[in-house]
């Protein structure tokens, strides 16, 4: 009994601790994961009671956490957006999704195969995980508020939040595609015929419907409540709705519903922006971007915890050597190609190139991939994916309210 109100002392003064935070790291312009971080470590070296590591994620706890912190983030990432951007302005993050995002996974694939020996659903798997930025540790990156036509950000900030919004649902076909593989040694002609028609296809296409019928739905209803002059909803939780609603319809029809709540955050507002108005029906952005931080703080102390408890202990110095290339070269020059006649500056570029952080959605597709694929001799991939996230963490938690301030003012 006493370990259970240990833990509710350790997440009450937790999340204090996380309130304060803002204020103590004004002054040292660094991101607020990064104490978390540490905290997380020393927790652990006290042995408090909280279900650590033993060293690598547990699958069932790790898969549904993460996956519950992913689309929190992703209908944050809607909301934000909107549909205040043109065609014109959407290019260029699906200039990252369609070139970056299939480069990269192209470089860890061969690299994972020839130079560390992972066989080919591995080797698939480390490339299909590693490929989307994560909305969740990038949310200090990305659009801080609602955006407006008059407002709107079209330059780093916008370019991330729609890049990690549209990619972490982008990414599963591949993830699915080494599950296949990883269950049949070689994948016939009628693997292939699965893979590209249900889940390339069928899945995309269920998981782009159901967000935007879901956010239409929503707006439209809202809408015709407001001209009978009834409309007096609790806007707090329409957000946290939505997300659920979307996903686990989307779901149920076996569709991608990281795709789904984007989408219906996007269409969330979709009479209010045709009719250029603002409602009280428009869904509370900063009730769940709250609920989003306390959730990243409780991941953070976690993985924190991870990092004393083991998780990088099957890197080897080839490994280490490959995850700082990955960071460091192949993202910033990939993204920097696929922003070619962008439009965008150089500083620019270099900077969306830059920051394409990895961190809470890899987490959750390896252990998907885990729990439903036959992958032998893993271990590794979570000391990489481990890794990577944490050189992410320091990396970019250090260098962003330093670089972003100065190309913004240029």
């Amino acid at each position: 009994m006493k370990s259970y109100y240990t833990i509710l002392l350790i997440v009450g003064i937790t999340s204090l601790f996380a309130s304060f935070l803002p204020i103590l790291l004004k002054k040292f312009r660094i991101s607020f994961t990064i104490p978390l971080l540490f905290l997380g470590g020393f927790l652990f070296f006290l042995e408090t009671p909280l279900p650590w590591p033993d060293p690598v994620w547990d699958i069932d706890m790790t898969l549904k956490f993460s996956e519950l912190v992913v689309i929190i983030s992703l209908m944050v990432a809607g909301l934000k957006i909107g549909l205040n951007y043109s065609w014109k302005e959407w290019r260029n993050p699906l200039r990252l999704l369609c070139i970056t995002m299939p480069l990269f996974m192209l470089i860890v694939f061969l690299i994972s195969y020839y130079l560390l020996n992972f066989n080919g659903p591995v080797a698939l798997l480390l490339a299909a995980i590693l490929a989307p930025t994560d909305p969740a540790l990038a949310s200090e990156i990305q659009l801080n508020k609602k955006q407006t036509v008059a407002t709107k950000n079209v330059g780093i900030q916008y370019n991330l939040t729609a890049e990690a919004g549209l990619n972490d649902g982008l990414a599963f076909p591949f993830v699915f595609l080494a599950i296949l593989w990883s269950k049949n040694e070689n994948l016939g002609i009628n693997e292939w015929k699965e893979w590209i028609w249900y889940y390339m296809f069928f899945k995309i296409i269920v998981g782009v419907l159901v967000g935007i019928v879901i956010g239409f739905s929503y707006s439209y209803f809202t809408k015709k409540l407001a001209q009978y002059n009834i409309l007096k909803i609790h806007q707090a939780f329409v957000a946290i709705s939505l997300t659920l609603i979307s996903y686990g319809l989307a779901e149920i029809l076996d569709g991608y519903g990281f795709l789904s709540v984007f989408l219906a955050g996007l269409f969330a507002h979709y009479h209010q922006h045709t009719n250029n108005e603002t409602t009280e029906s428009e869904p509370s952005l900063g009730f769940i971007t709250n609920v989003e931080k306390f959730l990243i703080i409780f991941w953070m102390i976690f993985f924190g915890g991870s990092i004393i408890g083991g998780i990088l202990n099957f890197n080897s110095i080839l490994t280490l050597l490959f995850c700082i290339f990955l960071v460091l070269v192949a993202r910033p020059l990939m993204g920097y190609i696929s922003l070619y006649k962008s439009g965008l500056g150089s500083k620019e570029k270099w900077a969306i190139s830059f920051f394409g952080i990895r961190g809470i959605g890899s987490v959750f597709y390896l252990t998907y991939a885990i729990k439903y694929g036959d992958f032998n001799d893993i271990n590794p991939v979570f000391s990489i994916v481990a890794f990577i996230i944490l050189l992410s963490i320091v990396l970019h938690g250090i260098t962003t309210k330093r670089l972003i301030p100065k190309i913004k003012n240029k």
